[in-house]
Order: structure tokens, then C-alpha cells, then sequence
């Protein structure tokens, strides 16, 4: 009964999915503008909120697109939409949040919402543990709302942010001003150091990883793993969290994936921050932005590992 009825509402938009939805036609836009060689960042929220495209852009003479959505879409989301756009030759620079290093296969609530209504053809795509997962993972609401047709509108006091309208045409996020993240000094100060869990990597996301390494292999696509930035917690100074960024670096590692970069020199302080801990304001961008190219390089394509340049 759940899955009929779910799956009936296939097509239907919903005002919770529209963000995401915009992003990605903005930002596949953009890329495929490109007809040589490019770059996409591909992660969630801390890459759109948190990296310039357009100066990565300047200083490789290479068309860049921040391709940083939700990371609540999931890891095999991320990626797989990411390879409508890729094309032999391309670089990847793959920020990723730490959350999506310890993915289990059910999709997200979050997830399912999405592709519900806006991308239905991949649910059917996913291995079928992982559709009736997805399908168990549908919230009430969820469901309520799509029997009364959706809505594709923007609604709610977090959409004059989280908005199309905020975003360029190369995907960065506008209106991040430190003087607007003053709004939000009070849910800042409210944060805490985000959850490892046992700090291991999870299978699951080690499998989905490791697939898209081979396809990016396969289809001579340059992957570059990085660390994402985040807000520095005293916390994060325990050998715990150094040795599950160290798990992480030596897994693009074992995979002939290069890592640039060191995770606790992302780590950065609360006055660079918007409205969350991945979330920077545009203090933040540029001093990531800056810290980025420096450990990128002059060089984009010497950190293809086993790829013909």
C-alpha cells in the first residue's frame, strides 16, 4: 500500500526539492557550455557555500563550475548526477562533506523527496534493496503533500536563502555577506562538533566510491579528493577525528586517487561562517578559495594519478 501510493506520486513537484532542482539546471547549464576540457566541484552545500569558481576559473584558464548542491542527496546521488556533465578529459575536484564518507544504502529522506518529484528515472535506476529502502523512507508529510499535487514554489522563511536567485551562473552562492550572517550569530553559537561515529569510513561508501573512481578511470576523468571546510571545534584536535581524516586520505590513495590537502588547515573559525558549520560567508570564500589554489597548485593535471594527459 506505502509503495503504491508513493509511487503514484512520481513527476510531482514539491516546494522541499525545488532548491536543489534550480541549482542543478543552473549548474549543468553552465558546464555544458564547455566543449573542451573543465572542472567541476562536485560536493554538497560546503563547496557551493564555500569555493569562487570563477577565480579557480582565472587561474587555470579552464571553464569551472561549482557543481556544490545538498549533501542531504547523498553520496551516490552527488556522483552519479555529476557524470551527466563529465566528459573525457574533465577534472573532478571532490570536496566532500564528512558525512557522505559514512553513507548506508537506504536513501535519505531527503533524497527520496527529491527524486520523487524531480527525478524519478534514477529511482528505478538504483539497485533494488536500495529502491525499497527508499521507498520505506518516504516521510507522511511527504506523501500527504504529493496526494495534494505538490508545489513548485518556493515557501518558508529559509527561502530568501536558500534560493535560486542567490546562486551566479557558475554556481557559486550570493548573498552571504558577513553583515547577513550577523542573522545568525545566535544558531552559530548553538553549534557543536559534527558526529563521526565510530570514525571508520563505511562500507557502503567505500563501495560507492570506489565504482566511481573505476567509471572515472574508465572514462579518463581526473579525480581530485579534498577536505571540505568546516567549523573548527576543539574536539576536532583528538586523535579520533585526525585519524578519520587520515582513513579517508589513504583510501583515495589506495584507489591511485590523489588527496590535496590537509583537513585541519580547512578547519576554520566562526567569524568566516554563514548560517551553518559547512556554510561560509564571503570572508570564509575567499580565504578557502585562497587555500585551495595554493594546495592545488599551479598545475590542475599533475595530481591525475594514472590518467593520460
Amino acid at each position: 500500500m506505502l509503495i503504491t501510493l508513493v509511487h503514484f506520486q512520481e513527476g510531482i513537484p514539491t516546494s522541499s526539492s525545488k532548491w536543489a532542482h534550480d541549482l542543478y539546471r543552473v549548474k549543468e547549464s553552465h558546464a555544458a557550455k564547455s566543449h573542451s576540457q573543465k572542472l567541476l566541484i562536485v560536493a554538497g552545500s560546503n563547496s557551493l557555500f564555500g569555493l569562487d569558481a570563477a577565480q579557480i576559473e582565472r587561474k587555470y584558464q579552464l571553464p569551472t563550475t561549482n557543481f556544490g548542491v545538498h549533501a542531504g542527496l547523498g553520496l551516490r546521488y552527488i556522483l552519479d548526477r555529476s557524470k551527466r556533465s563529465l566528459r573525457p578529459g574533465d577534472i573532478v575536484y571532490l570536496p566532500l562533506e564528512y558525512a557522505l564518507y559514512q553513507q548506508e544504502p537506504a536513501p535519505s529522506t531527503q533524497l527520496m523527496d527529491f527524486i520523487l518529484a524531480r527525478d524519478p528515472a534514477y529511482l528505478h535506476s538504483l539497485p533494488l534493496l536500495e529502491q525499497f529502502l527508499g521507498y520505506t523512507n518516504v516521510s507522511f508529510e511527504r506523501i500527504i503533500e504529493g496526494l495534494r499535487g505538490g508545489n513548485d514554489n518556493y515557501m518558508g522563511s529559509s527561502s530568501s536563502t536558500y534560493n535560486v536567485a542567490n546562486v551566479d551562473s557558475s554556481g557559486n552562492q550570493l548573498n552571504n555577506s558577513s553583515e547577513r550572517a550577523a542573522d545568525y550569530k545566535d544558531k552559530l553559537d548553538k553549534l557543536q562538533a559534527k558526529d563521526i561515529g565510530n570514525g571508520d569510513i563505511s562500507g557502503y561508501s567505500k563501495k560507492v566510491l570506489g565504482e566511481f573512481f573505476i567509471w572515472a578511470k574508465e572514462n579518463d576523468v581526473c579525480v581530485i579528493g579534498a577536505p571540505p571546510n568546516l567549523l573548527k571545534f576543539d574536539e576536532y584536535d583528538a586523535d579520533r577525528f585526525v585519524n578519520f581524516v587520515t582513513k579517508i586520505r589513504n583510501f583515495y590513495l589506495e584507489n591511485d586517487t590523489s588527496f590535496i590537502g590537509n583537513p585541519t588547515d580547512y578547519l576554520l573559525p566562526k567569524k568566516m561562517f554563514f548560517d551553518t558549520e559547512y556554510h561560509l560567508n564571503e570572508i570564509g570564500v575567499a580565504t578557502r578559495t585562497r587555500l585551495t589554489l595554493n594546495d592545488l597548485g599551479d598545475q590542475l593535471t599533475a595530481h591525475c594519478v594514472n590518467q593520460p594527459r
